[in-house]
């Protein structure tokens, strides 16, 4: 009699070792490309965003000032006694203080292994002779930037008191940007450079200083807005996803028509992400490579926006 015999066929020992060999190389394969995916998605939605609250920014701005009236901005350099320094100091760049004043600070910023000084801007002012724009930069709130002693940044934020009718608020210690009307330019005109209760108009070439706010501590600089408000500011760079921040914003003197008074603004913005590793120098702006400084390329996005127009009171 003949014994059927059955074989059992099954992979070897070799077999099996190249299959899950396989199986691991195309799911890493999957994971790498679906993370580069993710990552352009990521960098994809910073930039748009970028470009979207600029252009929304720059609307809101030549808006205010199209509405802006007509005004003199030279005779804010009257409250100065006359051939006093203030007086010449104001008369030389024709009042532009009383329109834009950004103040700035030497920081060191952490840049991989190698550690740069810079002198940059932590906030400023900006009045249209409509609405009154304050804001604190990016250099605030990003772990790469320190004061030269070690401190954090953020201790140096502008702090905004105002009034609504007999309630008196303060803005958020961490705004980046507020509007509020202000139709005389009192904001400007409340001297955010001095150190005391004189006036005392800068010379061009020095960098401005925010004043203490009465009855705070030694770090709260900023405005006492001297005027009282119809409502509170409002916040113009809220908290998002890609958490934006202004890293300068450049007012150019402006131009005046003599016979109308009617002014010309130009001026500029750095927009940029927080989260990420911006990195502006002097002669370009980019994002950090990854692992810099604890950065993440793909939720870093910056870009520089321009504009100009004419206040008409329209």
């Amino acid at each position: 009699m003949k014994k059927n015999i059955t074989t059992k066929h099954g992979f070897t020992l070799i077999e099996l070792s190249f299959a899950i060999a396989f199986i691991s190389v195309l799911v890493i394969t999957v994971t790498l490309i679906t993370n580069e995916i993710i990552s352009l998605y990521r960098k994809g939605y910073a930039i748009k965003t970028i470009n979207q609250v600029g252009s929304d920014l720059i609307e809101d701005v030549v808006d205010s000032i199209q509405a802006s009236p007509p005004a003199k901005i030279s005779a804010f350099c009257d409250r100065y006694p006359s051939g006093s320094v203030s007086r010449t100091n104001c008369e030389s760049n024709g009042g532009s203080f009383s329109v834009y004043q950004q103040y700035y600070t030497d920081v060191i910023i952490t840049s991989g292994k190698q550690d740069n000084k810079k002198t940059v801007p932590l906030g400023g002012v900006f009045c249209t002779g409509k609405y009154t724009y304050i804001w604190n930069t990016g250099y605030l709130f990003g772990d790469q930037y320190r004061s030269e002693d070690g401190s954090p940044l953020s201790s140096r934020a502008l702090r905004v008191k105002y009034k609504v009718g007999d309630t008196e608020g303060t803005a958020p210690s961490d705004f980046k940007l507020i509007k509020f009307e202000d139709p005389t330019r009192s904001t400007c005109a409340w001297n955010i450079y001095s150190t005391d209760d004189s006036i005392v108009y800068p010379s061009p070439s020095e960098y401005l200083s925010p004043r203490q706010i009465s009855g705070e501590s030694s770090v709260a600089y900023g405005f006492e807005i001297p005027i009282n408000l119809n409502e509170a500011p409002v916040e113009l760079l809220s908290k998002s996803d890609a958490s934006l921040a202004l890293y300068d914003f450049v007012i150019f003197p402006p131009a005046q028509y003599d016979v109308t008074n009617k002014l010309f603004f130009s001026g500029s913005f750095i927009l940029g992400t927080i989260n990420g590793g911006v990195n502006i120098m002097t002669s370009s702006n980019y994002c950090e490579s990854p692992n810099t400084f604890n950065s993440d390329f793909s939720y870093c996005a910056i870009n520089k926006f321009n504009f100009g127009t004419q206040a008409s009171g329209v």
